[in-house]
């Protein structure tokens, strides 16, 4: 069974954060019939009606999930806001997808749980602190996947980011 994986196929995807960057992975899950929770600090009934997704309240979501997929901007409010508790939530088979940003994951925590086998696998871009100290105990784990934070390394995104930025300019200059 080595280098096995996870199906996605009919599996759970809890989606926390439901902005304009936690709508995109929808339509990806439906391809593969997945089920889709999502906590929001404000309930979206219309998004709810308009993708075919279901509000959870955090605990449970994380209880329920397969997948959970961490897609909201970082304030105060939200420090930490995957620790030890809500990590205990999970299912032992669950991954835990953080690509939001660092320090709302209790990294700690975090280690603890995958360390101990409280929930399976992680897959990080981000970290509280970045770049990441090479010695930093979550990357010498064998369940811990880590990759840049880099979505918009294309020239594409990159083009399309200096043009918006210079219509921007233009705008604020041109009143």
């Amino acid at each position: 069974m080595q280098l096995t994986g996870k199906d996605i196929y009919g599996a759970t995807l809890g989606i926390i954060g439901l902005g304009r960057i936690g709508e995109s992975p929808v339509n990806r899950a439906k391809g593969f019939d997945m089920t889709v929770f999502y906590y929001n600090r404000t309930r979206k009934k219309e998004k709810e009606l308009e993708l075919g997704i279901h509000y959870r309240e955090l605990k449970d979501l994380l209880q329920q999930s397969d997948f959970v997929c961490l897609l909201l901007p970082y304030s105060p409010e939200v420090h930490y806001l995957i620790g030890k508790e809500e990590l205990s939530l999970m299912k032992r088979s669950a991954i835990l997808i953080n690509t939001a940003r660092g320090g709302i994951v209790d990294e700690e925590a975090l280690y603890q749980a995958l360390d101990s086998r409280k929930i399976w696998v992680a897959g990080l871009d981000v970290f509280e602190q970045e770049p990441v100290l090479v010695d930093h105990p979550l990357l010498s784990l064998p369940n811990v996947v880590t990759l840049l934070h880099n979505g918009s390394a294309s020239v594409k995104t990159r083009m399309r980011m200096a043009h918006l930025a210079s219509e921007n300019l233009i705008n604020v200059l041109s009143g």
